[in-house]
């Protein structure tokens, strides 16, 4: 006979039990009437799953797929075709609904440590987590930290307030700039004798900013996603992704340099304080976010004030250091 999937408690928003669930000797035509004698038992169907003699998951189909059967076939002739995709409750809601996009389908099972059926995740749930992380990145794109959602609404909160919640990043932002300024007068002597290198500060300081905010995008989702990310292995994949990106970028610069100014040091100075600056981009797009994790604090306030203004003063710095060394 069918058996019920039982939940030792809730630790993941949507998982249900109330779903059919069947033994593996179990006929087509069984299932269908188990279905149709336990509709109203159930808070999804979105698919149907298989139990073997000891109670764990052993497969799942589809009610299309059932109703592509004769009745007399055995459920144990399909369930197997379909692999196993499945959560447990340890598994970040972000998680499972990831598995779900990854794998194209509406439900995931959640299974115990015996890999007995605990529940299921409905595609309502995976979309509300969907809908909510979709809200929170826009959000978070607009300089919007979590804190903010519930009460940041401009036309019900104070001048004061709004004022109050903006006013510190814009602070942070200028103190910034100030720092970057004095940085640049201490190069004054250099800038006088190299003109030129003026020019290409806004440039310098752009590239490494895209690559550490490209970074960054990839690093925040990937700590929501994967909850045991090996860092050290992620480190090292992003540092040859950024190496090869600094060492193109550094020769595309100083090939433009050369063409523009007939200068071979000029144009030198320009690739290699690009291809340095594009490396630095490491410690902006990846290692803020990680302080800010080990800090339970959320990784997507780095690509904010703070990473940029970090990130600028060392492009400009690791800039004007070649320059002076060089020329």
């Amino acid at each position: 006979m069918p058996t019920s999937a039982r939940i030792t408690h809730r630790r993941l928003p949507g998982l249900t039990a109330k779903v059919p669930l069947v033994p593996v000797n179990f006929t087509f035509g069984e299932t269908q009437s188990y279905l149709l004698s336990h509709i109203a038992e159930f808070e999804t169907i979105d698919y149907i799953y298989v139990s073997d003699a000891e109670g764990r998951l052993a497969g799942v189909f589809s009610i299309k797929e059932m109703y592509r059967h004769p009745p007399s076939a055995n459920v144990s002739s399909i369930h197997k075709k379909t692999p196993l995709v499945t959560a447990s409750l340890k598994s970040h809601p972000e998680e499972i609904a990831y598995l779900a996009l990854r794998h194209g389908i509406k439900a995931v099972p959640v299974l115990d440590e015996q890999g007995k059926l605990l529940g299921v995740i409905p595609h309502d749930s995976i979309n509300k987590t969907l809908y909510k992380e979709l809200r929170e990145d826009i959000l978070h794109l607009a300089g919007v930290t979590r804190g903010h959602f519930a009460f940041d609404n401009i036309f019900e909160i104070s001048l004061l307030r709004s004022v109050r919640h903006r006013l510190p990043w814009l602070i942070v932002g200028t103190l910034g700039g100030l720092v970057i300024a004095q940085i640049i007068g201490e190069y004054e002597q250099t800038l006088k004798d190299n003109l030129v290198l003026a020019a290409f500060i806004p440039l310098v300081v752009y590239i490494a900013d895209a690559v550490g905010t490209q970074m960054e995008a990839f690093v925040i989702r990937d700590f929501a996603l994967f909850r045991k990310l090996d860092f050290s292995r992620y480190f090292m994949r992003h540092l040859f992704i950024v190496l090869v990106i600094a060492l193109l970028l550094g020769i595309i610069i100083a090939f433009t340099g050369f063409i523009l100014y007939r200068r071979a040091n000029i144009a030198f100075v320009l690739g290699l304080a690009v291809a340095s600056s594009t490396l630095s981009a490491l410690f902006s797009g990846l290692i803020i976010p990680l302080i800010f994790r080990k800090m339970n604090l959320d990784p997507a306030n780095a690509s904010g004030p703070l990473g940029t203004i970090i990130q600028d003063a060392l492009s400009v710095s690791i800039y004007f250091t070649i320059a002076s060394i060089l020329l």
